[in-house]
């Protein structure tokens, strides 16, 4: 007996001692990680767009894009918020930006590797996972919403994977975690969804299927209570960009070619961001188990539905999420009980060498593949941190107020248009391209550009057809007397059906918010009683959506280059 007890006691302390090891390998590699991402962080052109609706909020302007006009240029309300939380705290955008950046990201790699990596293995497969997608890395700062989605990804995993099933706290909890990756990024959701009907459907404990319904209803109230606010503030359910992404009038097979276009290139230029997820598809058709199977059934109906809206300019970016959903899969198949030993020993194995493989051409094969894939001009791709990350690093930036004071960022786009507006003492201006970072720094001036991110009016007209066209560049030719209209306040749009909806888009956006009139006017324009407007106006351009009128030439360009 004494023997039995003493043998208990040392298997108590071998397992007590393992612990600690591998809680200290936990904290050392959470360190390096950490080091890692900021040593890489930077800050992507795109970023700047949200930054300025937080600066704005911050300095009581609303939370608007431009002073004065209520429209969004963000499409992550939630993460906007936080940033401007973060900027009335610590008046320094670019500072404050990296540092919520790299805490949620770091959040994110704690919660993976403390719930799914309980071996000193499994723990070196995560992290050399991570640490060896290019794209996962890049977008762990970037200033761009992921960060905060891999942490909610990796909180609703948390969450899903502990248990078989349900207990109304669980699914509240899953329900509002739900609601806040549909305020961080709303197409987000899709990766989730299969997961939380298979939770709210099939695996209830204790919980009838109408109390389910009112759990899911309250865990949605805070992006319910969102889609409210922004309808009736900015007039419009969804975000500017949606409507200037989606709203093209560009036929969906040109879509769906961008969209294999994208993937390929991310492929390509990232190996191990899509094998991630092949090899989570492959162990769902190994083990049939439906936490699994579910799981990646949103990951497979998101890269579906990244083909759909034509993928990014950002090589890799909208993978990167799906990439960790995807990891988690494989890390809690590795340590899954419930599955035979061996099977799981050769799974591991096999994944070792996949992703070994994968990480190993990205990195040797990244000077041909940069040169391939983004080296001539031709793709509308790019691998936004290499080209940016001169500019807006932490790094160089840091580097730079060092030896001399000032921040390089500012030196990543000439902002001639804009000084050419201020000199001609114009307050406001419609430039052909005006890069975020740029608005952000001249925010005292009224700025849109062709690309209309920030613009409610030109982000509604269809896009201009071109052979090479980017996503989210798709841009817009201004109706003539447009440009005029922006530059000096006075309405001298020439189409009457294009003049009209445009006063409409203004009363709706400047008007107003409680004014009965805007109210109603919010309710037409979206149920499509202001479509017929669009409509004439279409009908007087080309196939390649040119204006038709002997005045084209006023139109081809805006008045400030």
């Amino acid at each position: 007996m004494n023997f039995q007890l003493k043998i208990r006691a040392v298997k108590s302390d071998m397992e007590d001692y393992l612990s600690d090891r591998i809680n200290r390998y936990k904290f050392i590699s959470a360190v390096i990680f950490a080091f890692i991402i900021t040593a890489l962080a930077w800050q992507s052109d795109d970023a700047y767009h949200a930054y300025i609706m937080a600066k704005n909020l911050v300095l009581g302007n609303g939370f608007v894009y431009n002073v004065g006009e209520r429209a969004t240029a963000s499409s992550c309300p939630l993460f906007t918020l936080i940033i401007a939380g973060g900027y009335f705290v610590f008046r320094n955008m670019f500072l404050v930006s990296l540092l919520i950046c790299v805490i949620f990201s770091i959040s994110a790699y704690v919660i993976t590797i403390n719930n799914f990596c309980h071996t000193r293995k499994h723990l070196f497969i995560a992290f050399f996972t991570m640490i060896g997608s290019l794209c996962f890395i890049s977008y762990t700062t970037s200033g761009l919403e992921n960060c905060m989605l891999f942490f909610l990804a990796a909180e609703f995993l948390k969450i899903y994977f502990a248990s078989k099933r349900y207990d109304a706290k669980k699914m509240f909890v899953l329900a509002v975690l739900i609601s806040l990756i549909a305020m961080t990024r709303m197409d987000a959701v899709l990766m989730f969804i299969p997961m939380i009907l298979y939770v709210y459907l099939g695996r209830r404990d204790g919980v009838s299927f109408g109390k389910a319904v009112l759990l899911g209803i309250a865990g949605l109230l805070p992006f319910i209570g969102w889609e409210v606010f922004s309808t009736i503030y900015y007039g419009f359910p969804f975000p500017n960009t949606a409507y200037v992404k989606l709203g093209t009038d560009i036929p969906l097979k040109e879509y769906l070619i961008r969209g294999m276009q994208y993937f390929l290139t991310s492929l390509s230029f990232d190996p191990i961001l899509l094998l991630v997820p092949f090899v989570a598809m492959i162990l769902v058709f190994l083990v049939k188990k439906a936490h699994y199977t579910y799981c990646v059934l949103g990951v497979l109906l998101y890269i579906c539905y990244v083909f759909y809206i034509g993928g990014d300019f950002m090589v890799g970016r909208h993978y990167t999420v799906l990439f960790l959903i995807s990891l988690v899969c494989v890390l809690k198949y590795m340590e899954d009980e419930d599955i035979n030993e061996a099977l799981r020993r050769r799974f591991e194995k096999t994944y070792i060498i996949i992703a070994a493989a994968g990480i190993i051409f990205s990195y040797a094969a990244k000077p041909v593949t940069n040169q391939y894939l983004f080296g001539y001009g031709a793709s509308p791709i790019a691998d936004e941190r290499g080209g940016y990350f001169q500019y807006t690093s932490l790094y160089n930036n840091a580097i730079s107020y060092l030896k001399t004071g000032k921040m390089v960022i500012r030196s990543a786009w000439n902002e001639g248009g804009i000084d050419e507006l201020r000199k001609e003492g114009h307050g406001s201006g419609l430039l052909v391209m005006v890069p975020g970072i740029s608005i952000y720094y001249n925010s005292d001036l009224y700025l849109n550009d062709l690309y209309a991110l920030g613009d409610p009016f030109l982000s509604k007209l269809p896009a201009v057809r071109e052979d090479n066209w980017r996503i989210g560049h798709m841009w817009r030719e201004a109706p003539v007397g447009y440009n005029e209209t922006v530059l000096y306040g006075e309405d001298v749009i020439e189409n009457e059906s294009i003049r009209e909806y445009y006063e409409t888009i203004k009363f709706i956006t400047r008007g107003p918010v409680w004014d009965k009139n805007r109210l109603k006017a919010v309710i037409d324009i979206n149920t499509g009683k202001y479509d017929h407007l669009l409509e004439e106006y279409k009908s007087t351009l080309d196939e390649d959506n040119h204006q038709i009128t002997d005045k084209y030439f006023l139109s081809r360009e805006p008045a400030v280059k």
